[in-house]
């Protein structure tokens, strides 16, 4: 579906369409979309950047660590090495996070990274910092960098397609609005819980891994 037909089902399920209550909805479908393709299943959304990393040098607390993304409107959710096999993906944490585990590791400290941190909004750092062993000088496809987004659904226009969404799916938005904070007064305590928006969620990719709307084989008698 079309964002326009998103937004358009979703007046129609609140029973106003008047132009104040539309752009309300549009951006609670921008919430609910973003909150959905942050749990990496809106794969319509999805991009990938790589990048080779930089050794540290024992130094430079900045050398290696810092990693700019491309200038766009995607937003980072899982950032991982392949070549650290079982360690391969980094754990995201807080700033304050970050530089606690620095003061306690020690500023130059170099290694396999474990940890992210997003600074200003485009920079990726890294920590530990990695090493020669993990950022060669000629890395292979497996020892480079990767990092998995996704397009912020407010930077899409109304005719963007997201080609997982589907009508039936309407009752989702709905619910997570409301999960939100969100009341439509011809609703009522519709879909008030945060249990009930994880439940639709659940049910909107089983949908598609399943493909409800494909006709369903039936046993053949021929007697």
């Amino acid at each position: 579906m079309r964002k326009s037909e998103i937004i358009d089902a979703v007046v129609e399920m609140v029973q106003d369409s008047s132009g104040p209550m539309r752009s309300n909805i549009g951006r609670w479908v921008n919430l609910v979309l973003d909150d959905i393709a942050s749990r990496g299943l809106l794969h319509s959304l999805q991009r990938e950047e790589r990048a080779a990393m930089i050794a540290g040098n024992g130094a430079d607390m900045n050398t290696g660590r810092n990693y700019d993304l491309n200038q766009d409107t995607d937003k980072v959710y899982k950032v991982f090495i392949p070549a650290l096999g079982s360690d391969a993906v980094l754990k995201k944490i807080s700033q304050d996070e970050f530089l606690t585990q620095m003061s306690i590791d020690g500023f130059v400290m170099t290694g396999k990274p474990r940890y992210y941190c997003l600074f200003g909004l485009k920079t990726l750092r890294l920590h530990p910092i990695p090493s020669l062993e993990v950022a060669p000088g000629a890395p292979t496809e497996l020892q480079k960098l990767y990092v998995w987004k996704y397009k912020d659904p407010s930077s899409l226009l109304e005719n963007d397609e997201i080609t997982e969404w589907q009508l039936k799916h309407t009752p989702c938005i709905v619910a997570g609005a409301y999960a939100y904070g969100a009341r439509f007064d011809a609703l009522g305590d519709y879909a008030s819980t945060k249990m009930e928006y994880e439940n639709l969620i659940v049910r909107m990719f089983h949908d598609q891994e399943s493909d409800l709307d494909l006709a369903h084989a039936t046993a053949y008698n021929d007697t």
